[in-house]
């Protein structure tokens, strides 16, 4: 594909990263408008059509192809082990093995897997499957797909967080070795744990950007709106404050504990690396709690973009935008 932009629709910021050939041409972080997306939702389809349109032809980016970060509430996605079994019959027993996690009839829903690994028996006969799946309601395919057409757009990738994130890890040198990826959001943050290059499991993580906001709203005596200002632009060294790095050593407790939990259930691997995206400023420094237990490495996630996709100025906003456009390439998008 020669011309795509790569699209991360965040809780208070738009990532769009454009690209000709694979090579980055431009990269445009943009602040969400008030009431627009809530809990990683888009509230109303056609406003955020047209906040798009207007943030690509206001920076010069052209209404091209377009790779989609999903949010994660949008799409049901589990790793999941079944018996060996053919194409055909994998569309047939995929909708059983969601049946748990379904809210409407499983006509209504698209079903999508990739196999990860297969287990063979002595006679080289294959036994068991390993898959990552995916459900997503069809109407809120559709919904995406009018959404961008609507801003002049035309979608070619759409492609859940989780996958858009095992893209560049699984380009990276590290993609043999147990990592995860802490994202630190505006309403929620996540850790995402990733296994030989491979989607493993999700957290969520209670500790956000809105509870600092509130804090320096108190302290400063000033309303939501302007502390979420001073956050951004460290107004007075708000983020060297005691309540903020006191809130980052939580979160950061929180990133240990969920580490901790995942390498107790898993003896035989060991989860080591840890890469931070989001938040503001160097994330890495913030939650240095994390770097404190000696079993952990602390990362800016960031270093794992490819260079030719790489933005000179807050790169770790952009990890979603360009996981995306490399699960298009990855998955061989035209």
């Amino acid at each position: 594909m020669r011309k795509i932009v790569g699209i991360d629709i965040g809780e208070d910021s738009v990532k769009m990263l454009y690209c000709v050939s694979g090579e980055l041409k431009k990269a445009v972080v943009v602040e969400t408008p008030d009431n627009m997306v809530g809990q990683g939702r888009i509230l109303s389809m056609d406003a955020m059509a047209d906040f798009l349109r207007e943030t690509a032809k206001a920076h010069g980016i052209p209404l091209t192809n377009a790779a989609l970060v999903l949010p994660s509430a949008k799409m049901f996605t589990r790793v999941m082990t079944v018996p060996a079994m053919t194409e055909q019959q994998l569309k047939y027993n995929l909708p059983y093995e969601f049946r748990d996690f379904l809210t409407e009839e499983k006509s209504k829903y698209f079903f999508d897997y990739s196999v990860r690994s297969i287990v063979r028996d002595e006679n080289g006969a294959p036994k068991e499957m390993e898959l990552l799946a995916c459900a997503m309601l069809k109407q809120e395919v559709e919904d995406y797909r009018a959404m961008l057409r609507r801003a002049g757009f035309k979608l070619k990738e759409l492609a859940p967080l989780e996958c858009a994130y095992e893209a560049l890890v699984d380009v990276d040198e590290l993609s043999g070795e147990d990592l995860c990826i802490v994202y630190v959001g505006q309403q929620s943050s996540h850790l995402y744990i990733y296994h030989d290059g491979a989607f493993d499991s999700h957290r969520s993580i209670e500790t956000c950007l809105n509870e600092l906001d509130e804090l320096i709203g108190e302290h400063c005596s000033v309303d939501v709106h302007v502390a979420r200002s001073y956050r951004r632009t460290n107004y007075n060294n708000v983020l060297a404050s005691d309540y903020a790095r006191a809130l980052y050593n939580r979160l950061g407790l929180e990133v240990v504990k969920a580490v901790n939990f995942y390498n107790y259930n898993n003896r035989g691997r060991e989860l080591q690396n840890v890469y931070v995206c989001g938040g503001d400023g160097d994330m890495t420094t913030a939650l240095s709690v994390i770097s404190q237990n000696e079993k952990l490495h602390l990362h800016r996630a960031e270093t794992l973009i490819p260079d030719e996709l790489l933005p000179e100025e807050d790169a770790r906003l952009y990890l979603g935008a360009a996981g995306v456009i490399c699960e298009g390439i990855r998955g061989g998008v035209k």
